[in-house]
């Protein structure tokens, strides 16, 4: 046994429940079972989480993972790209890795879906032609545009354009509308844009979401983040800068980092945080055939909300830490972990492929 990593995850299990104790005096009477969670329930949620969180890392004993395939190797990790976002397009024959750089262009990555090769890399630029930094955390397509999450924007670019370019070639991140989530993730399934954020209990507020965000869904279970589900065939006379009506909205669970759609209309969601910790993909059964969980004001339009939550949950595998972006297609889900970057080289378990679950 590690005794010195022993006595420091004994530490902060001290320190967590106290600060647990303490804040727990402040709970009761502060809105702790309202249909909004106070912010001492948040506090107290979020300190146990960060006390697994942090046990899990200490004592990572379980590196016996078997619920993924390797189906190719992701191009460019070697040379110090992130792997962020991920989607398959079928027009293209090809899988979509989205990944940052620190100090240089964020770039998509393109690989043939048949022999797993690499394709070329695209950079992306910003409008005004200088370099785009942002994550690219998600990336969707709908066989027409490739769908970019940038903050509190989504940008567009004609999938008819990225196929013409040629490798190491520089490209516009394009148009983009505005949404009330700072997106983290997107997928599409040829209905619905789903843009989404990640949300997990940071000290320091650094993963926060809007409060207007936060509900409770049982005692025992509160959600901090929402996805946005926008109509397709809606979307394109937003592309103007202007922020557009989402047709539903779901409440997600913490530490969402990907997110898609099954033929059968499940969700599934892949969650993460930590290189030293479990990933996991979850399955939530179609809660939108339902009565509507909640509502959501839109200036003076109501828009029905539903709870993924825990009794709608029908499936969970355990998996390798650093799960990202995942994508669904012909009933097999896909999808990316980042800890293959170079950046990561010290976690817990290391997997630089596309896989499928």
């Amino acid at each position: 046994m590690n005794f010195k990593r022993f006595f420091a995850a004994i530490t902060v299990a001290i320190m967590v429940f106290s600060s647990c104790a303490l804040t727990a005096n402040a709970a009761f009477g502060d809105g702790i079972f309202a249909g909004t969670p106070s912010n001492a329930r948040r506090t107290i949620e979020g300190y146990a989480e960060t006390f697994f969180r942090v046990i899990g890392s200490y004592f990572q004993l379980r590196n016996n993972y078997s619920e993924y395939t390797e189906l190719c190797p992701i191009p460019e990790t070697e040379n110090g790209y992130i792997p962020q976002g991920y989607c398959q397009s079928e027009s293209l024959n090809c899988h979509i890795v989205s990944a940052y750089k620190e100090k240089s262009a964020s770039a998509l990555i393109f690989v043939d879906s048949e022999n797993g090769k690499r394709i070329k890399i695209v950079n992306l630029i910003k409008n005004s032609g200088d370099a785009f930094t942002g994550h690219a955390g998600g990336i969707a397509t709908d066989e027409v545009f490739l769908y970019i999450a940038n903050g509190y924007k989504i940008n567009r670019i004609p999938l008819a354009v990225l196929a013409l370019l040629p490798d190491g070639a520089s490209v516009k991140i394009g148009q983009a509308i505005e949404t009330d989530v700072k997106c983290s993730y997107l997928s599409c399934d040829g209905e619905y844009l789903y843009a989404g954020e990640f949300y997990t209990f940071d000290a320091d507020g650094g993963y926060d979401t809007d409060t207007s965000h936060h509900r409770i869904i049982s005692l025992f279970e509160t959600s901090y983040s929402v996805c946005n589900a926008y109509k397709l065939e809606k979307l394109n006379g937003f592309y103007s800068g202007d922020a557009p009506m989402p047709d539903f909205v779901l409440a997600t669970p913490n530490k969402v980092q990907g997110f898609a759609r099954l033929d059968d209309g499940s969700f599934a969601l892949a969650t993460s945080f930590g290189r030293n910790n479990d990933s996991f993909l979850k399955i939530y059964s179609d809660s939108t055939k339902t009565e509507a969980d909640f509502t959501v004001d839109y200036s003076g339009k109501t828009v029905n909300g539903y709870f993924l939550s825990n009794a709608d949950k029908t499936d969970e595998r355990r998996l390798p830490p650093m799960l990202e972006g995942i994508d669904c297609e012909n009933g097999k889900v896909t999808g990316i972990f980042e800890s293959g970057a170079q950046k990561y080289s010290d976690s817990a378990f290391i997997v630089n492929s596309i896989c499928e679950f």
